[in-house]
């Protein structure tokens, strides 16, 4: 699947230096560990669902993909253009989950301390001006530390990225814990998902559509999904509704 993911991420980027920085972002051996070192702790000792390359690769996608539906929305500043933004949520969607690799409790606090190096050596490489890159530095460390939704921010750029986070929600997510014996209304209501569609909306300039097979489903939308889009201050942005089998269409916000 990440060849496809990677094919459909470059889709969205149109610079080549966007496309160096995403080389990078998944070439470098150090993001990569501390990547799998998530999956350790979270999967393998707490049997909690993926957080390893995989969703860091998912979240990036959906990152872009909201984006580019939000684009004349987003760009609302003038020391800054839609390449940037672009950089910003890419960056922020790969690195937000590393603070795993340490401990669960407050780990969007120490992702934004590891991604830290990163940040800076992305900036340094691609941006002459220093200023703008420290300013670009700070809404890629809002948005990793606003995506679990308890920290309110004031960029569009956080709110895109807690909300494409919450959209990976589809059953691959939660069959290795499941299989490694935890079993709860996370892994059931995960693996009841079977399609997470984000497309244009109708009232709302986005719209999120999660297929399911069971009504238990809805426990990622209500728990996960619109606790991230609430605690970003996204609704004005977002439709969301349920596809349950067997049942008619229901809207959540």
């Amino acid at each position: 699947m990440i060849p496809e993911l990677e094919e459909e991420i470059l889709g969205f980027l149109k610079s080549e230096k966007l496309i160096r920085i995403f080389d990078y972002l998944k070439g470098d051996p150090r993001i990569r560990g501390l990547l799998e070192m998530s999956n350790i702790v979270l999967v393998h000792r707490l049997k909690y669902n993926d957080h390893g390359m995989m969703h860091a690769m998912i979240t990036t996608r959906n990152s872009l993909k909201i984006l580019d539906i939000l684009s004349e929305e987003v760009v609302n500043e003038d020391w800054r253009d839609l390449e940037d933004s672009k950089l910003i949520v890419m960056t922020a969607s790969f690195l937000h989950d590393i603070g795993n690799s340490i401990m669960r409790e407050e780990h969007e606090i120490l992702s934004v301390f590891l991604a830290k190096p990163f940040v800076e050596e992305i900036l340094s490489d691609f941006y002459d001006d220093s200023s703008k890159a420290v300013k670009i530095g700070s809404m890629i460390y809002e948005a990793i530390m606003c995506h679990m939704g308890r920290f309110e921010p004031t960029s569009l750029e956080a709110g895109i990225v807690a909300t494409a986070d919450g959209c990976d929600m589809e059953k691959e997510r939660a069959r290795l814990p499941f299989q490694l014996g935890r079993h709860d209304i996370h892994k059931f209501s995960a693996l009841a998902v079977e399609r997470v569609d984000i497309g244009r909306g109708e009232e709302k300039p986005l719209r999120i559509t999660v297929g399911m097979k069971d009504p238990s489903g809805t426990f990622q939308i209500e728990e996960i999904l619109l606790k991230k889009i609430r605690g970003t201050r996204f609704e004005r942005f977002v439709e969301v509704y349920a596809d349950i089998a067997g049942s008619e269409r229901i809207r959540f916000i």
